[in-house]
């Protein structure tokens, strides 16, 4: 074999030995968060880009719906599920990370309805609140009678009703109803308002499938990275961008 070809083999095998594991991650579409057009692939991704890289990682992204992400990690086409709320049912299947962004269910409202207000549920009696299909709300919101909810498929139809005033007031995730409005709505922002008090507070996490031989690992790499981030303000500067 001529010696060129035989030292660039050993060399390309040199290389790949030290070459950093490449993780694959996979995520449904939900901008602000995670979306294949949005700047840095959105929040949640460009968060947990960064702590994997940050901890020896390559990473590669895939965007999938729900039912395909959960399921194609599970059965290792993807080694991680990049945005994931924990339940004790899916601890089985995965083993999940501490969490690293919470997102906060917050109510919106128009601003003229100077009576309208959240600080309990009996704050929503007799209201018209918008909704939607099949979403975890917390159980007493969902099973109060006193409060008139109206379900929709999409937020952006809620934060429209609000808008002509065909619902009291509706709900969702404060980042995605401000990305929401400034995308699509930015002549009503001026006359809505997010109410400062959330009705769900809830951590998002990454998750690797238990059969994933280096599950373990990968937890705890991220876990560290996250805190080495917060440690050195990072973290808080990545927030800060996606503020607005």
């Amino acid at each position: 074999m001529n010696k060129v070809v035989a030292l660039l083999i050993i060399f390309g095998l040199l290389q790949s030995v030290g070459a950093a594991p490449v993780l694959k991650v996979v995520a449904k579409e939900e901008p602000p968060f995670m979306g294949r057009t949005l700047v840095d692939q959105g929040l949640s991704a460009k968060i947990v880009k960064i702590a994997l890289e940050k901890a020896g990682y390559s990473i590669s992204f895939a965007f999938e719906s729900w039912p395909r992400a959960y399921e194609g990690a599970e059965i290792g086409v993807y080694d991680i599920v990049g945005s994931i709320w924990y339940t004790d049912a899916r601890s089985k299947d995965f083993a999940f990370s501490a969490p690293y962004l919470f997102h906060e269910i917050k109510f919106i409202k128009r601003k003229s309805d100077s009576g309208v207000k959240y600080d309990s549920l009996a704050d929503l009696d007799g209201l018209i609140v918008g909704t939607l299909k099949d979403y975890a709300y917390q159980d007493d919101f969902i099973k109060s009678r006193k409060i008139i909810k109206l379900p929709q498929n999409h937020l952006l139809q809620n934060l429209l009703k609000l808008s002509l005033g065909e619902i009291d007031l509706t709900l969702g995730e404060y980042r995605k109803i401000r990305h929401e409005l400034n995308e699509f709505m930015k002549g009503s922002v001026k006359d809505l308002e997010i109410l400062p008090k959330p009705l769900i507070r809830r951590g998002t996490h990454i998750a690797v499938s238990r059969s994933h031989p280096d599950h373990n690992k990968i937890i705890a790499d991220f876990d560290k990275a996250i805190e080495a981030m917060k440690a050195d303000g990072s973290y808080d500067k990545i927030l800060t961008e996606y503020a607005d």
